[in-house]
């Protein structure tokens, strides 16, 4: 009866183990490509659904730094300090060029987020 009992006990302690969420993985991004990945498109493009995708204080802009696809993950993409004043993303759009913060075109769920970021000069056409 000992050894089936510890058997028992095994299999639930391995049970239990293996059914633990994983810790999502955090990476840095800054606006001189220093940290992490050097934009915030590669960064979101290289992590896993679930990570974080932090962005130091500064000015993000040019490409990778803007019109950030997520592709259907459920990742967070947030200022590290929490300061959406001091964590910014200038898309540099105008009427001759287009741009935006970010797309969700991938049916992202409500696990896809972005957080404490300001988004400026942001400029799509009305069809777009």
């Amino acid at each position: 009866m000992g050894n089936l009992c510890s058997y028992t006990i095994g299999i639930f302690l391995l049970s239990m183990f293996l059914s633990f969420p994983s810790f999502a993985a955090v990476y840095t991004i800054s606006p001189d490509g220093l940290g992490d990945y050097p934009t915030i498109q590669e960064a979101v493009t290289g992590c896993d659904p679930g990570d974080i995708i932090e962005l130091t204080d500064g000015v993000f802009n040019g490409d990778g730094n803007r019109d950030i696809e997520y592709h259907g993950k459920s990742i967070i993409v947030r200022s590290q300090s929490g300061d959406p004043e001091s964590c910014i993303i200038d898309c540099e759009g105008s009427a001759v060029e287009y741009h935006r913060g970010f797309y969700f075109l991938y049916q992202e769920d409500a696990d896809a987020r972005v957080e404490n970021l300001k988004i400026i000069n942001g400029y799509v056409s009305g069809d777009d």
